[in-house]
């Protein structure tokens, strides 16, 4: 019988909108989450708590925290103890909102085969074999601790979906052709072994991201080696894919270039960064821009008096928030790149091709990754972007 915490998720998720099909409502109410996330943790004055669902004096909390509307993070790179923690996530629950998108748009029918990308808790392969049967559905984890952890909680309640460990990238080809593969971590590009394995009509739903700006794309097979679409208006934000389980960070990403701020170009931009910073469909054009490469910004400084913004090429840029009598605002800028000049011209396009937003745009995928694209309106505009993101 579902749980009253679990009716009460669903109720939520359709009120909200997430939810709209009827199946789907029926799979929230009748997969139990706290099965999947026995603890989690949560971030309280620069340390992660453990909230732990055994814990008779935390009991009410974990299961409060369990059935709302949240990512739960339910792994970190470091722990100092049993019940405080430091490090960055690696591992999470995902907001039900986010996953009810992905699955709707998904759309999935009963006996679809189905290849998740990133088993994580095992939740979200349970709400797919609710769906199409636990035997359709192949969920593939690098962390091997973790995909046992998920295998467990899905046998607890019934569940005995294909749980691989291994590379997510290279996809599960011995199980192939899949109807429909969903990701739930983050990609720059499309990995080409999802392409080739999937089935004629077939589809993905994946988080498309950069460092800076991303969003789900849903992609058809279009021919035996192409696959093409849109992207949606729902951000993912998931961890990245990698292959590495000592770093949350993407394959051969670091952060730890040192910013030589010496001798900075100097001038002002008529452009105002804080709304700037704020828009998410300028955000993205910028990172199409960006080529590739990672950008951290835009960061606010302490007194709130400037936005900066660095490059894992130690390319970086400060610009204040106080105009000048002439309405112009202080750019510094240095380092192998010309950050801002790249966000002045993005600022310049995007006005100029009427503030697009994110579902203009779409990818052509290829299953050759450096043949990929984005395209704004049609896959023959004469906008285009190369991937990776």
């Amino acid at each position: 019988m579902p749980s009253t915490s679990a009716l009460e998720l669903a109720d939520a998720l359709v009120t909200g909108g997430a939810v709209r099909s009827t199946w789907l409502r029926r799979a929230f109410e009748e997969i139990p989450r706290h099965v999947f996330v026995p603890r989690f943790f949560r971030s309280e004055a620069g340390c992660e708590v453990l909230i732990d669902g055994d814990s008779a004096e935390q009991h009410d909390e974990w299961l409060r925290g369990v059935y709302t509307d949240e990512a739960l993070t339910v792994q970190l790179t470091s722990t100092h103890d049993e019940t405080i923690a430091v490090g960055r996530p690696t591992s999470s629950s995902s907001a039900p909102t986010v996953m009810a998108g992905m699955l709707e748009a998904l759309d999935l029918e009963p006996g679809h085969r189905v290849l998740e990308i990133g088993t994580g808790t095992g939740y979200n392969a349970a709400l797919l074999s609710h769906r199409v049967g636990a035997a359709n559905v192949v969920t593939i984890e690098l962390d091997r601790g973790l995909a046992g952890a998920a295998s467990r909680a899905l046998a607890e309640i019934g569940l005995h979906p294909s749980v691989q460990v291994g590379d997510g990238n290279v996809g599960v080809p011995e199980s192939a052709p899949f109807d429909r593969i969903i990701a739930t971590a983050s990609v720059d590009h499309v990995p080409p072994a999802w392409i080739t394995q999937l089935a004629p009509g077939g589809a993905i739903v994946a988080d498309l991201r950069g460092s800076l700006s991303g969003s789900l794309v849903w992609l058809i097979a279009a021919a035996a080696d192409v696959a093409e679409g849109r992207f949606l208006d729902l951000p993912g934000a998931f961890m990245p894919m990698r292959t590495r389980l000592d770093s949350p960070l993407r394959d051969g990403e670091t952060w730890h270039q040192v910013l030589d701020q010496r001798n900075p170009q100097r001038a002002t931009t008529p452009v105002n960064a804080a709304p700037a910073a704020d828009c998410p469909s300028l955000r993205f054009l910028l990172q199409l821009h960006l080529a590739g490469r990672r950008v951290r910004g835009f960061l606010r400084s302490p007194g709130n008096t400037e936005l900066s913004g660095h490059a894992t090429d130690a390319s970086w840029f400060t610009v204040g928030l106080r105009a000048d009598d002439d309405g112009l605002f202080p750019v510094a800028q240095g380092g192998l790149g010309r950050l801002w000049d790249t966000v002045e011209a993005c600022w310049a396009l995007w006005h100029r091709l009427g503030q697009p937003g994110i579902e203009r745009f779409g990818v052509t995928a290829p299953d050759v990754a450096d043949l990929q694209y984005v395209w704004l309106d049609h896959p023959d505009s004469g906008y285009r972007w190369p991937l990776p993101l």
